[in-house]
């Protein structure tokens, strides 16, 4: 069998292989332990400050208010409308 080599055929030359990060394990070890140390604190502090507690106490029952008032004025609008619709069909109706 003879091969004839496939005119079309070009080898590509080899891309550079890109040195691979390290793992986040091994990066920066120390920056990352203090970070967690500072964010944990900070954390800690916040949710044992009563004042902070408050606060996100009466912001959440604030929102929670709102929430359900405009759940209620979504839920007379929509009764508004069936009834507006309502209306028409029988309005149509007796043409």
């Amino acid at each position: 069998m003879n091969k004839t080599p496939n005119p079309y055929y070009y080898p590509y030359a080899q891309q550079p292989v890109a040195p691979q990060p390290a793992p986040y394990q091994s990066q920066n070890s120390r920056t990352h332990l203090l970070t967690g140390l500072v964010a944990g604190a900070a954390v800690a502090y916040l949710l044992s400050n009563k004042k902070v507690q408050q606060g996100v106490a009466n912001t959440g029952t604030k929102v929670w208010s709102t929430v359900r008032g405009e759940v209620e004025e979504l839920k007379e609008r929509l009764e508004d409308t069936q009834a507006e619709l309502e209306y028409y069909r029988n309005l149509h109706k007796e043409d």
